[in-house]
């Protein structure tokens, strides 16, 4: 700049100066001028000049995050901030935004930087392979974070009650949990939300209510081994009442139920059928009875029959 306006002196001209900013530009080094070279004009007219400032201006930090790659472009463009590095990770959220880093650290939207500051994005590629998923109840927040961020996993995070230390909070529920209700491992593709609920200091009856899968069907009995299974008691029947005439009755020093007392032919019969031996004589006597002539009948004691005649002679 002063070279340029040592020369303009000398020529006699006057000059007016401003100043603006480009990234790509030395300071003081001279970017517009007007009349431009080469222009026919009048001795001791005003030159005016355009340099680039010496020291960069400061402007707020835009909030990128959530927005996709080509607006966050755009959006550095208009701000005077140039792009510097991009890296991807496993995110629902693919093709946005995650997070701007500045200078190795994060950067709160806001914060004041300088024109032409290079910002490096983090930019979600959306799901990829399946994991399972971790079991955090009773992790505090400092460990389960890092555990989540070594598994490419985003955390939806509720906190409940007052905090003294954050880092030390405990979290007793999570969604999806680690096991389902039959003891199976769920999972998890990277890149996915979990939804964590956090206590500064939950009760342990809260923590072993929310342990995944079959314990927490467990009942909430304390005295009750959550390792051992519990085991199926025999029911019993309630006795329906029966009459007097159908119920069984049991003869002493037998194992043997009777048939209810019912008066039958068939009943008796059975009744009688230990006595083999009388039961063959009787059919041998009722056989020779068969056989046995029957006795004449005195025809003279019977009075003969009158014709039909007879009886109409009598009314002759």
């Amino acid at each position: 700049m002063s070279e340029a306006v040592k020369e303009l002196e000398k020529m006699g001209f006057r000059i007016d100066i401003d100043s603006t900013y480009k990234t790509n530009s030395d300071p003081l080094e001279v970017l517009f001028q007007e009349p431009e070279a080469g222009t026919s004009v009048k001795i001791g007219r005003t030159i005016f000049l355009t340099i680039n400032k010496k020291i960069p201006p400061s402007i707020e930090m835009p909030n990128l995050v959530n927005m996709s790659f080509r607006n966050a472009l755009l959006t550095l463009h208009s701000y005077y901030l140039e792009m510097g590095d991009t890296s991807y990770r496993p995110d629902v959220a693919a093709g946005a935004v995650l997070e701007q880093w500045v200078n190795g650290k994060q950067i709160t939207p806001g914060t004041l930087i300088p024109f032409g500051t290079k910002i490096n994005l983090v930019i979600g590629e959306g799901l990829s392979g399946k994991q399972p998923v971790p079991n955090l109840i009773g992790m505090t927040w400092a460990d389960a974070k890092l555990l989540l961020d070594s598994l490419s996993l985003t955390s939806n995070v509720i906190w409940e009650g007052s905090f003294t230390d954050s880092n030390s909070a405990i979290i007793y529920m999570q969604q999806p949990e680690a096991l389902d209700e039959l003891d199976f491992r769920n999972s998890i593709l990277q890149g996915d939300i979990i939804d964590i609920r956090i206590m500064q200091s939950p009760s342990e009856e809260l923590i072993r209510q929310n342990q995944p899968g079959s314990k927490k069907l467990m009942g909430n009995d304390d005295s009750t081994d959550l390792g051992t299974p519990i085991l199926n008691e025999p029911v019993t029947q309630p006795k329906k009442n029966e009459p007097d005439s159908l119920k069984r009755k049991k003869i002493p020093g037998m194992d043997v139920h009777m048939v209810p007392n019912v008066e039958t032919k068939q009943a008796k019969n059975t009744m009688k059928a230990p006595n083999k031996k009388s039961n063959s004589s009787d059919v041998i006597n009722r056989d020779k009875d068969k056989l046995k002539p029957k006795p004449k009948t005195d025809n003279k004691s019977v009075p003969a029959k009158k014709n039909d005649t007879n009886i109409s002679n009598d009314y002759n």
